[in-house]
């Protein structure tokens, strides 16, 4: 039987950065300045750094009779807005190679190929030690009386409170990098599909009894800064799903109201009719990044009356809204979207609401879904780890179903007899990062023919033909070898 007799591990790159978005957002800063300005966000160097990378290499061994070694490859890397709501610190390829050749590798050599979900279990249970920064915590006094000399310091105490914990250094032992468990997860998956000699999207289907692959997967596409060059890259290119944006300087792309992004949603609709016709019915998608919960201080009568000029500003297209608010924990964000949603169904309005920070894990996807919090959610694979995890995902969105339920939520306490039926299914998003690589880039499409989200974000980078032409190519030669494989079967 094939095995992996040995791993190699080399230094990579992403196609675009890691930012310090908290940063960006605290103070709009020039792409220039970016690479040596001070940071907010733990785990930063700069505002703007290289994207860090790992390819690690599963040398397979016994694949046939007189079949010399072949090496199968996955790469580790995080996303580009690493170590905000609750994600991980961007990943760094030292540590990372020091930790695969030291826990990962051992756990692997040996090992028979036998299936994707068999080899990639003990993976997820390996464990490293890690020092973190942590909040050190006091203990609590019981409060005395106080005296008049007090009462006429409070200002000064308060002050005084008001600066910064304390904080200390521990090391605590925990799971590897979610950038490790994706990065290791692709090669193993590759090293299953070499070994049998079919698609990664054959093994995915086979082991988790799907149907096999026959149609392509919608994509949507990413602009980065260029908002208005890459849209028309995008609306040539007749792509599903546009046009994604960036904002990273709220005054500039946003405005102090709204009303700069409301006058590019209706420029983004006058051009998808000028260079494509009417016949081409794409979804505008917007992700904001916590834009509108800034502006407006998280009111969300005030956000829901900004979405609504985004509706009209996009009509006739369907608009789609991702985290227009980003909150303090997970709790707050499940809160906050799901009452955004009601509100926005209570006014009969069209656009969906995304969900993207604060969904990093299989875990948290599923919270999400319980709650009935969004109409869609980014499942961002380098934040989720192994692949395994976000084939999870994607079937725990398309569980939940395009059923309906009665609203009986708070409004209806306003007396007004509300029964509106609303959609309780969730849209699968199949995400990642322009920080991602080619190789993590094909990956996710086997992913995406297998479990058939809604659509895929095409990657790596913000260039937009360059990803998009990945993604695309990649799913059309999959889905021929399938076909091919599939019809000589049936002659057979």
């Amino acid at each position: 039987m094939a095995r992996i007799s040995q791993v190699l591990v080399v230094p990579a790159t992403g196609a675009y950065y890691f930012e310090d978005l908290s940063a960006l957002q605290d103070a709009p800063i020039p792409v220039a300045e970016r690479y040596a300005a001070p940071t907010t966000t733990a785990g930063f160097g700069a505002v703007r750094e290289v994207a860090e990378a790992l390819s690690v290499g599963l040398v397979v061994e016994d694949l046939w009779p007189g079949a010399g070694p072949r090496v199968v490859w996955g790469d580790c890397v995080s996303v580009a807005y690493s170590g905000k709501a609750g994600r991980e610190a961007a990943f760094r390829a030292t540590a990372g190679m020091e930790t695969v050749q030291r826990i990962v590798a051992p756990a692997l050599v040996g090992r028979d190929l036998t299936s994707f979900r068999e080899l990639i279990a003990p993976v997820e249970d390996l464990r490293e030690l890690a020092t973190i920064t942590q909040v050190v915590s006091k203990p609590v006094q019981p409060a005395a009386p106080l005296s008049r000399r007090a009462l006429l310091t409070a200002p000064l105490r308060a002050f005084q409170d008001e600066q910064p914990p304390a904080t200390e250094q521990v090391t605590v032992e925990r799971p590897l990098h979610p950038a490790i468990r994706y990065g290791v997860s692709q090669a193993l998956l590759a090293a299953v599909a070499l070994a049998r000699g079919v698609t990664l999207a054959e093994v995915i289907a086979d082991e988790w009894g799907l149907p096999r692959p026959a149609a392509a997967v919608p994509i949507h596409a990413q602009s980065g800064s260029e908002r208005y060059a890459g849209a028309d890259k995008m609306i040539v290119r007749r792509i599903a799903s546009l046009p994604h944006g960036l904002v990273d300087n709220i005054p500039e792309q946003v405005g102090d109201d709204g009303l700069k992004l409301t006058r590019y949603v209706r420029w983004l609709a006058d051009r998808i009719r000028a260079l494509a016709g009417e016949d081409y019915r794409p979804t505008i998608h917007l992700d904001l990044h916590g834009a509108l919960g800034q502006l407006f201080g998280d009111n969300l009568g005030r956000i829901l009356g900004a979405l609504g000029s985004l509706e009209t500003a996009a009509d006739p297209y369907p608009l789609r809204v991702e985290s227009p608010v980003i909150m303090a924990s997970r709790a707050e964000q499940i809160a906050t979207l799901k009452r955004l949603r009601e509100y926005v169904r209570f006014r009969q309005m069209r656009t969906a609401l995304v969900a993207d920070e604060w969904a990093n894990t299989l875990d948290d996807i599923r919270a999400f879904i319980a709650a009935g919090a969004a109409d869609m959610i980014q499942i961002k694979m380098p934040d989720l780890g192994g692949v395994q995890d976000s084939i999870e995902a994607v079937l725990a969105c398309k569980a939940a179903g395009p059923a309906t339920a009665p609203f009986d939520g708070p409004l209806d306490e306003l007396g007004r007899g509300l029964r509106t039926r609303l959609r309780t299914g969730v849209g699968a998003f199949l995400g990642g990062s322009c920080a991602e690589t080619d190789l993590s880039a094909r990956v996710a499409v086997h992913v995406a023919l297998a479990t058939r989200p809604d659509i895929i974000m095409a990657r790596p980078g913000m260039g937009v033909d360059e990803a998009i032409s990945i993604t695309q190519n990649e799913m059309a030669r999959a889905l021929a070898e399938m076909r091919l494989r599939a019809g000589s079967s049936r002659s057979a």
